[in-house]
Protein backbone atom coordinates (compact mmCIF):
# COMPACT_ATOMS: atom_id res chain seq x y z
CA UNK A 1 0.00 0.00 0.00
CA UNK A 2 1.55 3.38 -1.08
CA UNK A 3 0.71 5.85 1.30
CA UNK A 4 0.78 9.66 0.73
CA UNK A 5 -0.55 9.37 -2.99
CA UNK A 6 -3.78 11.33 -3.18
CA UNK A 7 -6.82 9.06 -4.75
CA UNK A 8 -9.30 11.40 -6.98
CA UNK A 9 -12.59 10.37 -6.64
CA UNK A 10 -14.40 10.44 -9.57
CA UNK A 11 -18.09 11.65 -10.02
CA UNK A 12 -19.94 8.49 -10.50
CA UNK A 13 -18.52 7.67 -7.25
CA UNK A 14 -22.18 8.23 -4.98
CA UNK A 15 -21.16 11.09 -2.34
CA UNK A 16 -17.87 11.86 -3.73
CA UNK A 17 -16.86 15.64 -3.60
CA UNK A 18 -16.91 15.37 -7.58
CA UNK A 19 -20.50 13.90 -7.31
CA UNK A 20 -21.69 16.19 -4.73
CA UNK A 21 -20.51 19.33 -6.60
CA UNK A 22 -21.77 17.45 -10.30
CA UNK A 23 -25.15 17.12 -8.16
CA UNK A 24 -25.54 20.77 -7.21
CA UNK A 25 -24.35 22.29 -10.55
CA UNK A 26 -27.36 19.73 -12.52
CA UNK A 27 -30.02 21.08 -9.64
CA UNK A 28 -28.20 24.81 -10.35
CA UNK A 29 -28.82 24.66 -14.21
CA UNK A 30 -32.85 23.12 -13.27
CA UNK A 31 -33.32 26.71 -11.91
CA UNK A 32 -31.94 28.73 -14.33
CA UNK A 33 -34.07 26.96 -17.25
CA UNK A 34 -37.42 27.29 -15.12
CA UNK A 35 -37.19 29.67 -12.57
CA UNK A 36 -36.19 30.21 -8.71
CA UNK A 37 -38.20 27.78 -6.60
CA UNK A 38 -41.67 28.60 -5.69
CA UNK A 39 -42.01 25.82 -2.70
CA UNK A 40 -39.57 24.63 -0.10
CA UNK A 41 -40.85 21.90 1.37
CA UNK A 42 -38.84 20.06 4.61
CA UNK A 43 -40.21 16.30 4.96
CA UNK A 44 -38.73 14.58 8.48
CA UNK A 45 -39.15 10.83 9.38
CA UNK A 46 -41.46 10.05 12.42
CA UNK A 47 -40.51 6.67 14.27
CA UNK A 48 -43.54 6.37 15.38
CA UNK A 49 -45.19 6.02 12.42
CA UNK A 50 -47.65 3.24 12.02
CA UNK A 51 -45.85 1.21 9.57
CA UNK A 52 -42.24 0.96 11.19
CA UNK A 53 -44.24 0.38 15.09
CA UNK A 54 -46.31 -2.24 13.68
CA UNK A 55 -42.52 -3.92 12.18
CA UNK A 56 -40.67 -3.40 15.42
CA UNK A 57 -39.93 -6.73 17.33
CA UNK A 58 -41.01 -6.33 20.70
CA UNK A 59 -37.96 -5.96 22.86
CA UNK A 60 -37.14 -3.70 19.08
CA UNK A 61 -36.48 0.11 19.31
CA UNK A 62 -36.42 2.20 15.95
CA UNK A 63 -32.87 3.15 16.86
CA UNK A 64 -31.97 -0.82 16.21
CA UNK A 65 -33.68 -0.40 12.94
CA UNK A 66 -32.04 2.21 10.62
CA UNK A 67 -33.04 -0.13 7.30
CA UNK A 68 -36.59 -0.17 8.43
CA UNK A 69 -36.91 3.79 9.14
CA UNK A 70 -34.94 4.62 5.66
CA UNK A 71 -37.09 1.78 4.15
CA UNK A 72 -40.57 3.57 5.28
CA UNK A 73 -39.01 7.34 4.66
CA UNK A 74 -37.86 6.45 1.13
CA UNK A 75 -41.41 5.06 0.31
CA UNK A 76 -43.41 7.81 2.21
CA UNK A 77 -41.01 10.54 0.25
CA UNK A 78 -41.62 9.15 -3.32
CA UNK A 79 -45.40 9.59 -2.73
CA UNK A 80 -45.50 12.54 -1.45
CA UNK A 81 -43.19 13.69 -4.72
CA UNK A 82 -45.68 11.97 -6.56
CA UNK A 83 -48.64 14.52 -5.13
CA UNK A 84 -47.76 17.95 -6.16
CA UNK A 85 -46.95 16.94 -9.54
CA UNK A 86 -49.50 14.15 -10.24
CA UNK A 87 -52.32 15.38 -8.29
CA UNK A 88 -51.64 18.60 -8.42
CA UNK A 89 -52.37 19.51 -4.79
CA UNK A 90 -49.82 22.31 -4.72
CA UNK A 91 -49.89 23.46 -8.40
CA UNK A 92 -48.45 21.92 -11.13
CA UNK A 93 -44.80 21.64 -11.00
CA UNK A 94 -42.85 22.20 -13.80
CA UNK A 95 -39.18 21.20 -11.50
CA UNK A 96 -38.38 19.70 -8.68
CA UNK A 97 -35.36 18.89 -6.48
CA UNK A 98 -34.73 16.85 -3.22
CA UNK A 99 -31.81 16.30 -0.78
CA UNK A 100 -31.87 13.65 2.12
CA UNK A 101 -30.11 14.24 4.92
CA UNK A 102 -29.74 12.74 8.24
CA UNK A 103 -30.10 14.39 11.31
CA UNK A 104 -27.72 13.90 14.20
CA UNK A 105 -29.71 11.42 15.96
CA UNK A 106 -29.86 9.30 12.74
CA UNK A 107 -33.52 10.78 11.55
CA UNK A 108 -33.72 11.04 7.65
CA UNK A 109 -35.43 14.06 5.99
CA UNK A 110 -35.54 15.96 2.66
CA UNK A 111 -35.44 19.26 1.68
CA UNK A 112 -37.51 19.93 -1.16
CA UNK A 113 -37.39 22.34 -4.14
CA UNK A 114 -40.42 22.64 -6.16
CA UNK A 115 -41.00 25.48 -9.36
CA UNK A 116 -44.72 26.02 -10.40
CA UNK A 117 -46.23 26.26 -13.71
CA UNK A 118 -46.49 30.00 -14.44
CA UNK A 119 -50.67 29.76 -13.94
CA UNK A 120 -50.15 28.32 -10.40
CA UNK A 121 -47.77 30.56 -8.62
CA UNK A 122 -48.48 32.49 -5.82
CA UNK A 123 -49.00 35.84 -6.19
CA UNK A 124 -51.24 37.02 -2.76
CA UNK A 125 -50.05 36.49 0.74
CA UNK A 126 -53.93 35.29 0.60
CA UNK A 127 -53.10 32.33 -2.15
CA UNK A 128 -50.06 31.70 0.50
CA UNK A 129 -52.12 31.06 3.80
CA UNK A 130 -54.15 28.08 1.87
CA UNK A 131 -51.08 26.11 2.30
CA UNK A 132 -48.72 27.95 5.22
CA UNK A 133 -49.59 28.39 9.03
CA UNK A 134 -47.71 29.89 11.74
CA UNK A 135 -50.10 29.23 14.33
CA UNK A 136 -51.10 26.47 16.45
CA UNK A 137 -54.46 24.80 15.52
CA UNK A 138 -57.50 25.08 18.13
CA UNK A 139 -57.79 21.89 20.50
CA UNK A 140 -61.31 22.78 20.32
CA UNK A 141 -61.79 23.41 16.51
CA UNK A 142 -59.35 20.48 15.18
CA UNK A 143 -58.11 17.85 18.26
CA UNK A 144 -56.11 15.86 15.69
CA UNK A 145 -54.51 18.57 14.01
CA UNK A 146 -53.80 20.58 17.38
CA UNK A 147 -51.75 17.36 19.21
CA UNK A 148 -50.17 16.56 16.29
CA UNK A 149 -48.12 19.95 15.67
CA UNK A 150 -47.85 20.23 19.38
CA UNK A 151 -46.12 17.09 19.62
CA UNK A 152 -44.38 17.39 16.38
CA UNK A 153 -43.52 21.01 15.94
CA UNK A 154 -43.17 22.57 18.51
CA UNK A 155 -39.66 22.29 21.22
CA UNK A 156 -40.18 21.14 24.45
CA UNK A 157 -40.95 19.84 27.07
CA UNK A 158 -37.80 20.46 28.61
CA UNK A 159 -35.89 21.58 31.33
CA UNK A 160 -37.02 20.61 34.90
CA UNK A 161 -40.03 19.95 33.13
CA UNK A 162 -38.14 17.08 31.51
CA UNK A 163 -34.69 16.95 32.34
CA UNK A 164 -33.87 13.46 30.24
CA UNK A 165 -34.50 15.40 26.98
CA UNK A 166 -32.35 14.68 24.17
CA UNK A 167 -31.75 18.48 23.98
CA UNK A 168 -30.48 18.54 27.75
CA UNK A 169 -26.97 18.99 27.96
CA UNK A 170 -25.55 19.93 31.99
CA UNK A 171 -28.74 20.43 33.08
CA UNK A 172 -29.28 23.72 30.15
CA UNK A 173 -31.07 23.27 26.71
CA UNK A 174 -28.72 23.50 24.38
CA UNK A 175 -31.17 24.81 22.15
CA UNK A 176 -31.42 27.98 24.85
CA UNK A 177 -35.11 27.19 25.83
CA UNK A 178 -37.03 28.36 27.08
CA UNK A 179 -36.86 32.17 25.85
Amino acid sequence: MLIGIPVLLSSSFEGSPRNMRERCANAMSIFAKYDAPDLFITFTANPKWPEIMENLRPSEHTTNRPDLLARVFNLKLISLMADPTVHGALGKSVAQVYTIEFQKRGMPHAHILIVLRAADKFSTSEQIDKFVRAEIPSSIENLRLHEIVTKCLMHGPCGIDNPEAHCMEAGQCKKMFPR
